[in-house]
């Protein structure tokens, strides 16, 4: 007989899995798995997704963050001027698209072309230097990647992984900066706002990990869109110049109250937690995304009620499976 493990594994909790619990206390259990909970693969352990999803978009982004990485934590701003920081970085982005695509699997049905790919990841490594030199994204610190860890209580471990954190010094730019970046499209709305696919509520979790690690809050927090540079015209949702340029970076704004109410959520999510409460909440736009999708009973019943509710107004029912032709 196979005991369940005495002791649980240490658990710190970063943005994704926050807000994936909250979204689907059950999406987050069957994606990680928790303690002494078995389902059905060992203690602790996750669930096997049914099928695979393409990354195919998740190479891109990953590919033009580590030639910036490298360009922050090797210090290629100090070491190469011109065409040779050009030349480096290209081939940089090059070596981290071959690495992603032996890493992850591609379904070459749903993703561009190889050269198309790679054309993207080129261009977003690029267009961030045109970001970067406008906005002077360097200072005396000046990482990537940059791990930032802290106790919201002594019960509530959290963590982030920033992907640039940039310190000033020279007036008028001053102060720290958390940047993320991103590999999403975005639109101008039509309504003076943007339609994005981003939780600025990641920024602020950054700024409470980096409260906790240095008792003070940082001073500007941004998202990086890699496909919209500074300078590039703003577009619409039909692909129509809208007479602005794109700013380059898209500021979050913040305060102590929504980094307390961070915190408050972290400690709510975990006491949840270790209390073993992961009921399913399904939601179509969260079970869309869900690779567990077709094995939610919970998701299921809701389908199916929504079918009903919709044949007795008169609607179509939806319709799941496949229907083979003969």
């Amino acid at each position: 007989m196979v005991l369940p493990p005495k002791k649980k594994k240490k658990f710190t909790l970063y943005p994704t899995r926050l807000f994936q619990y909250e979204d689907c206390p059950q999406q987050f259990l069957w994606g990680r798995g928790w303690g002494t909970i078995d389902l059905g693969h060992g203690f602790g352990k996750k669930r096997p997704v049914p099928h695979k999803r393409s990354e195919h978009h998740a190479v891109m982004g990953t590919a033009i963050q580590e030639p910036i990485e490298r360009y922050y934590n090797d210090e290629l701003w100090k070491l190469l001027r011109g065409q040779q920081l050009v030349d480096r970085l290209m081939e940089l982005s090059e070596e981290a698209f071959d690495r992603e695509l032996a890493r992850r699997y591609i379904d070459w049905r749903m993703s561009e072309p190889r050269t198309e790919l790679l054309k993207i990841i080129k261009t977003g490594v690029m267009g961030y230097l045109r970001t970067l030199k406008q906005h002077r994204l360097l200072g005396p610190y000046a990482r990537a990647e940059v791990e930032l860890l802290g106790y919201v209580d002594k019960f509530t471990p959290i963590g982030g992984r920033a992907d640039m954190l940039i310190r000033r010094t020279k007036e008028p730019y001053t102060g720290v900066m958390i940047l993320d970046g991103k590999n999403s499209k975005r639109y101008k709305d039509g309504k003076g706002g943007w339609m994005t696919y981003t939780n600025p509520d990641q920024l602020r979790f950054y700024a409470l990990a980096y409260y906790l690690a240095y008792r003070k809050l940082p001073d500007r927090l941004g998202f990086i869109y890699y496909r919209y540079p500074y300078g590039d015209a703003v577009l619409d949702v039909e692909g129509n110049e809208t007479g602005e340029l794109e700013p380059g970076i898209s500021w979050v704004e913040f305060d102590k109250d929504d980094i307390r109410g961070i915190a408050q959520r972290c400690r709510d999510a975990v006491r949840s937690m270790e209390k073993e409460e992961f009921d399913p909440t399904p939601k179509p736009p969260v079970c869309r995304f869900c690779d567990y999708e077709i094995m939610c009973d919970a998701r299921k019943a809701q389908r199916l009620a929504n079918s009903s509710k919709r044949r007795s107004k008169g609607g179509l029912p939806d319709k799941t499976g496949i229907i083979e032709l003969a």
